[in-house]
């Protein structure tokens, strides 16, 4: 069953796998139609999904945190993440709220009808970290190599690191790889260990660069963001998630002038089912009993 919400073309694309009866029923509809599913592929999360049929859940996204990881674990339902299916897209968008912010684009749009040149900032040259080199990371840090910068990193495990970042630490050496960079990229999942980790503190290493987040808003301190561009140390700040997420409406960083915000969009793409559609085929083979999973979480 494919869940009501979800990218455009995934339910045509899933509608063409041999072997595959395919639902998906009305919001509405959904709790009667779980009963006669055995696969459910989606990115949302209620509870009452959890149905004695349940054997198999193929999560649209790459993060996780909204299924009960442990319920499932119990009930013997295996799920399996989208990690690196919207890898190219995420890491594009990670440039594309750069750009707006170093090539003045944002300001430029909140001057609509006014015609005044500015003056903006290039990035070749400069010194990008990338915190968290998983799929998504490795992406923006290849971009960023093409692109003439000088790409460092943080990863959990550094030791295993096999990719174009010039140097990747762990964790615990957050600090040192923002105070040799000119602008962060955050692409972490969300989990304990990650929240908050772009505190005050990690914002004072960085000094006056720019702070992009396509990964998990709660992996960024908002307030200390917001209080950072007060007291004029940050350049600017890019942010497709949020710290609640959606972002209150009278919050005062859709408005600062060095802040560009998107709804949580940059792994939305029409290439999406293209490639989700191979990773499912392949874990529909391992649910039948023929292949091994891939991106299994529980």
């Amino acid at each position: 069953m494919l869940h009501p919400l979800h990218v455009p073309g995934t339910r045509e694309a899933l509608d063409g796998v041999d072997g595959v009866e395919l639902l998906c029923p009305d919001d509405s509809d959904l709790p009667a139609a779980l009963a006669s599913a055995s696969v459910l592929v989606t990115y949302r999360w209620e509870d009452h999904y959890l149905v004695s049929s349940l054997r198999w859940i193929q999560s649209l996204s790459a993060g996780v945190d909204q299924f009960p990881l442990d319920r499932l674990a119990d009930a013997g339902v295996v799920l399996t993440s989208a990690r690196g299916v919207n890898a190219p897209a995420v890491a594009e968008h990670a440039f594309a709220l750069l750009l707006a912010l170093t090539r003045g684009v944002g300001a430029s749009v909140r001057r609509a009808g006014e015609w005044r040149p500015l003056l903006g900032e290039e990035i070749g040259g400069r010194t990008m970290a990338v915190v968290g080199l998983g799929a998504v990371g490795e992406e923006v840090a290849r971009r960023a190599a093409a692109w003439g910068l000088r790409v460092v990193g943080v990863k959990r495990r550094p030791d295993d690191y096999r990719g174009v970042a010039e140097r990747v630490v762990g964790p615990d050496r957050l600090g040192d790889v923002l105070a040799e960079a000119d602008i962060a990229v955050v692409a972490l999942p969300e989990t304990a260990e990650t929240r908050r980790v772009i505190d005050a503190r990690a914002l004072r290493a960085l000094g006056r660069g720019w702070v992009i987040n396509v990964g998990r808003g709660s992996a960024v301190d908002v307030d200390a963001l917001l209080a950072a561009l007060e007291r004029d140390e940050l350049a600017g700040v890019g942010l497709d998630v949020t710290d609640p997420e959606p972002l209150p409406a009278d919050h005062p960083l859709w408005a600062h002038p060095r802040v560009v915000i998107t709804p949580h969009i940059a792994g939305l793409t029409p290439r999406f089912a293209s490639r989700f559609v191979p990773l499912f085929v392949a874990n529909l083979d391992a649910f039948r009993g023929r292949g091994e999973w891939t991106n299994r979480v529980v």
